[in-house]
């Protein structure tokens, strides 16, 4: 079936290690997406202000998939659908991390719509609220969960070496939320039954396209619903092992090397 839609992560998938991108090899996807009448989708666990930093002084058309499927927005910025996370959610998971304090790197984020919200008593854990801070929008310090005023549409933490520990621990508490890993230590909750996997199919629905003409990039676990849903799944080689053994294509290249732009331009376009 001919492809009218790739979706690609983002860290260690479309961008390389350096947080950038061939922007000309880039532009030439563009031009050929757009002559063949492919949507060309960003869906990564990033909020669409950090999104379009990586995208600045390049073809910004795409549509957006962020926070790992919370939140899917158009290339001019309107929201089409969010998921919230059920605050009752929030203690419990602040409470576990209070109990692993000598693990944590980063403090327990709360994205919201508009700012991100950190308890002060886990400003100090790990690298501290300034590198926190660098990776999310008008990060906010608070003394209490009560201070939150907006939805919430994902919780991150960041547990070096530990997150299928603590997936578990937090799965075996039944909370109303779904907990994933993008690698490398980050862990994000959102909403029940949300994942990019969920937000694809909200807009496979949107644009009438199926899931068969569709194909998909990614490296993380919070990739593996995206990639079980569309019809032509691509692994980077430097994925997680855990998503290998799946039948899932692989790039031709790793993010090192602009793997998704040319597995793109030579298979797909």
């Amino acid at each position: 079936m001919t492809i009218q839609l790739i979706a690609t992560d983002l860290d260690a998938t479309f961008l390389n290690d350096q947080k950038t991108f061939d922007q000309n090899l880039y532009q030439e996807m563009v031009e050929k997406a757009k002559a063949k009448g492919v949507t060309f989708v960003v869906a990564t666990g990033n909020h669409p202000d950090k999104v379009r930093h990586y995208f600045s002084g390049v073809d910004q058309s795409y549509l957006l998939i962020a926070n790992n499927g919370a939140e899917v927005v158009t290339s001019s910025g309107q929201v089409l659908a969010t998921f919230a996370i059920d605050p009752s959610a929030f203690a419990p998971v602040v409470e576990q991390i209070d109990n692993m304090k000598e693990r944590i790197s980063m403090g327990l984020v709360f994205t919201g719509t508009e700012k991100a919200f950190m308890l002060r008593s886990q400003a100090d854990l790990g690298l501290g609220f300034d590198k926190a801070a660098s990776y999310f929008k008008s990060l906010t310090l608070i003394d209490d969960l009560s201070e939150i005023d907006e939805p919430i549409l994902k919780m991150t933490v960041n547990i070096p070496e530990y997150e299928l520990p603590f997936i578990k621990q937090i799965e075996d508490m039944a909370l109303p939320v779904h907990v994933t890993t993008s690698g490398y230590g980050a862990i994000d909750f959102v909403a029940p039954n949300v994942n990019k996997g969920v937000a694809l199919f909200d807009l496979s629905q949107r644009l009438n396209i199926q899931k068969e003409a569709m194909a998909a990039f990614g490296d993380g676990l919070n990739d593996l619903e995206m990639l079980e849903y569309v019809g032509q799944p691509y692994i980077m080689p430097n994925a997680d092992p855990m998503l290998l053994g799946r039948g899932f294509k692989k790039a031709v290249a790793d993010n090192n090397h602009d793997g998704v732009l040319k597995t793109i331009l030579q298979k797909l376009l």
